[in-house]
């Protein structure tokens, strides 16, 4: 058979759900699925990871929480139905649970026959995600998810507008998509260490990929205009991504060396929402915004664009924070420097992010889940 189990859970009693992804990269998708599996398995469930390839930086923390991992060792997402299929025939779990298009669509397609539901997961508002691939691959997204979704036990989105984005585009009757925001765990503020640039009197902190999507060129012009005004402060932004380069060399064309720094992925990143005095997010497009959450359960103001979708619907109304127009480093400049002088009150940053404590989430997941049969044994690998 093609695939692997890279851990062996002892025998059990419980349902198996599978998870499936491409990796275990450590992006926002990713973390949220290894929450939300680990979650279940508090509720009498058995998850396992089914990955295209299992690697990634969060391959250590699946291990960690005891969740079984499958290697498919397919090279190319499209090389996933076949061994997908076979595990599913042999081991009949009560669900599958594929995260993120195509990968949805293909587990579904793979599960036709085998009597297990699907349960599909997307975390992003696929229409702004994939706006820039041209009218070709729009027409193959929309096929795909009209030839697919409707056959899934239930459609999981992480925002309300992103869920009635994917009803839009796919052809989906209304309300089919159900909204469950993401489970976030808030991370630990005792691990690893934050290394600011420049002991500044205010910390700036930015989370996310350096690609197009986060418009992180929109902050670094923002910020620049905020030091331009006379405000002591300094940036950080976690995260790695194909624009690294390019956003290097802005932050030099804009004299912003030893004011900003990017260190890249850490999966410890506690230690620097915890000593920051403002998050930022500058994205044009959203699924949900974990990174908002994390930093509010760190007590921290929020500033974030009123982007599609995810940051209005955290944010609100709430004295949590401000909402920017996208692409606006003026609006964003001033919100930045009204929220570090203004009074904040970090309780009720707190109390939001309790919204979105995973075991909320799991709770809600449950009832779209066949409930558990504890007299089915464990399939062993």
């Amino acid at each position: 058979m093609k695939h692997m189990t890279i851990t062996q859970p002892d025998t059990a009693t419980v349902p198996e759900l599978a998870f499936v992804l491409p990796d275990l990269r450590g992006g926002g998708a990713e973390r949220v699925m290894l929450t939300l599996a680990t979650e279940l398995a508090q509720f009498g469930y058995a998850p396992h990871l089914i990955l295209a390839r299992a690697n990634g930086a969060l391959i250590a923390d699946a291990q960690r929480a005891g969740l079984p991992i499958i290697d498919l060792k397919a090279d190319r997402l499209r090389g996933v139905a076949a061994p997908l299929r076979r595990w599913l025939l042999q081991g009949q779990p009560s669900a599958l649970i594929p995260a993120m298009w195509p990968l949805t669509s293909i587990a579904v397609w793979a599960a036709r026959g085998t009597g297990v539901p699907v349960i599909t997961t997307d975390h992003a508002t696929l229409s702004d995600q994939y706006a820039g691939k041209g009218a070709l691959h729009r027409l193959g997204l929309r096929a795909s998810i009209r030839a697919t979704y409707p056959f899934a036990r239930a459609n999981v989105s992480v925002s309300a507008g992103s869920a009635r984005d994917l009803e839009r585009l796919g052809g989906l009757p209304a309300q089919r998509v159900k909204v469950i925001h993401n489970p976030v765990a808030a991370p630990d503020a005792n691990t690893g260490r934050a290394d600011w640039p420049k002991q500044a009197q205010h910390r700036i902190l930015a989370v996310g990929s350096l690609r197009w999507q986060k418009d992180f060129p929109t902050l670094l012009r923002a910020f620049r205009q905020l030091l331009d005004q006379g405000c002591d402060s300094e940036l950080v932004i976690l995260g790695d991504g194909p624009d690294r380069a390019v956003l290097s060399a802005l932050i030099q064309s804009l004299n912003l060396t030893g004011r900003v720094t990017m260190p890249g992925y850490t999966p410890h990143t506690g230690a620097y929402y915890a000593s920051a005095d403002l998050f930022v997010l500058s994205s044009r497009s959203e699924g949900f915004a974990n990174v908002i959450v994390e930093a509010l359960s760190h007590g921290l103001p929020i500033v974030a664009t009123d982007c599609p979708h995810g940051p209005a619907e955290i944010v609100g109304n709430r004295d949590i924070g401000t909402l920017v127009p996208v692409g606006d480093a003026a609006a964003l400049a001033t919100a930045m420097g009204a929220n570090l002088h203004a009074p904040h009150n970090p309780d009720a940053a707190c109390k939001r992010a309790s919204d979105f404590r995973p075991g909320v989430a799991a709770v809600r997941f449950l009832s779209l889940l066949p409930q558990p049969q504890l007299s089915k044994p464990m399939r062993q690998t």
